[in-house]
């Protein structure tokens, strides 16, 4: 064994390295040091070598750590493209290289949840043993998945009990998290669809990956050991001391109202419409402003029309929150809401 792989096996604690198979994509958007982060972790703690990782900068941002970026594959996309758009520039990148046979996905505030560390090598090493049985073809792992519940596109968040086989659950979608993706999903031309840009558009991509005929699972360690993570108020507590929150950026809103309609349409059923629109309403009366009332009503008027893409009227304006007295999580006094 040569001193890189010793080191790498002592530094995860006597586990095997991540198979020189693997890629990752960090995906970032105005989250530098987040992502940063992110990328330390994925070569200091999973055993990535720098050259296996690609950094997908969407539009604006990068790292803090210059010598880190110079050490990564970079990819600076034009603009924001929405993470659709993004992870599949990422996946492009990753398995243009014939040796890539999983990439692991990653947003670039992933690290603030409580998954395992290292989990990357075992989460394949489970991944493969279940591809060598007999079944559909492992499409995906997931770190915490949702099932629908026959409520239009309301979901819940799964938490398997242990002791399953390879502690690997069929689910139907997940947020991106931290997810494998099989090197077959690509060669069967299955990549997020950039039309949605944002909102939904992971839940379409795991629904038209399982159409493929691939499997979704979801890793049911890490999706116990993010539970309470994956609530509402989890999220905010997690999330909230180091970027804004859903409710400091009501944009969101509007995508989730116009892609709920796309999501009905090409996955679900006349009544999820229904349930859409009940749904809408709660969140109109819920609603914290003005701005965000705006941006659902503007969404359902969009996704009624069939509107895809970027709205330029509503995407992110804020970044990392900081120690500096003007806070990047709050819009300068009189800023239109987006």
């Amino acid at each position: 064994m040569d001193n890189h792989s010793s080191r790498s096996v002592r530094a995860h604690g006597g586990k095997p390295p991540v198979p020189a198979s693997v890629s990752a994509v960090v995906l970032t958007h105005r989250r530098p040091r987040l992502a940063t982060g992110g990328v330390r972790s994925l070569i200091e703690r999973e055993g990535l070598s720098p050259n296996r990782v690609v950094v997908v900068v969407n539009g604006s941002g990068g790292l803090d750590d210059a010598a880190l970026e110079a050490s990564v594959r970079l990819v600076r996309l034009p603009r924001n493209l929405g993470p659709a758009g993004g992870f599949a520039a990422g996946i492009e990148v990753s398995f243009a290289d014939p040796s890539t046979r999983w990439a692991y996905l990653c947003e670039d505030d992933v690290g603030l949840f409580s998954l395992p560390s290292p989990r990357l090598a075992d989460v394949v090493g489970r991944a493969e043993r279940r591809s060598r049985q007999a079944g559909p073809p492992v499409g995906a792992v997931v770190a915490y998945g949702r099932r629908f519940v026959g409520r239009g596109s309301h979901t819940v968040n799964l938490v398997p009990a242990a002791g399953t086989l390879h502690e690997l659950i069929p689910v139907d979608v997940a947020s991106w998290g931290a997810t494998l993706l099989a090197r077959s999903v690509f060669d069967a031309a299955i990549v997020p669809d950039p039309e949605w840009f944002f909102g939904l558009e992971d839940f379409d991509f795991f629904c038209r990956v399982r159409r493929g005929g691939f499997e979704v699972l979801v890793d049911a360690e890490s999706a116990r050991a993010v539970a309470d993570e994956q609530t509402s108020a989890g999220r905010a507590s997690a999330l909230g001391r180091h970027r804004p929150v859903g409710e400091r950026e009501a944009w969101r809103s509007y995508y989730h109202a116009r892609n709920s309609i796309l999501l009905a349409r090409r996955h679900g059923r006349p009544s999820w419409h229904v349930w859409h629109l009940a749904y809408s309403a709660r969140h109109l009366q819920l609603a914290a402003g003005k701005g965000e009332r705006r941006a659902i009503l503007h969404g359902l008027w969009d996704g009624a029309r069939g509107r895809v893409g970027e709205n330029r009227s509503y995407g992110r304006t804020v970044g990392e929150l900081s120690e500096s007295s003007q806070d990047p999580g709050t819009p300068p006094s009189g800023h239109k809401a987006r």
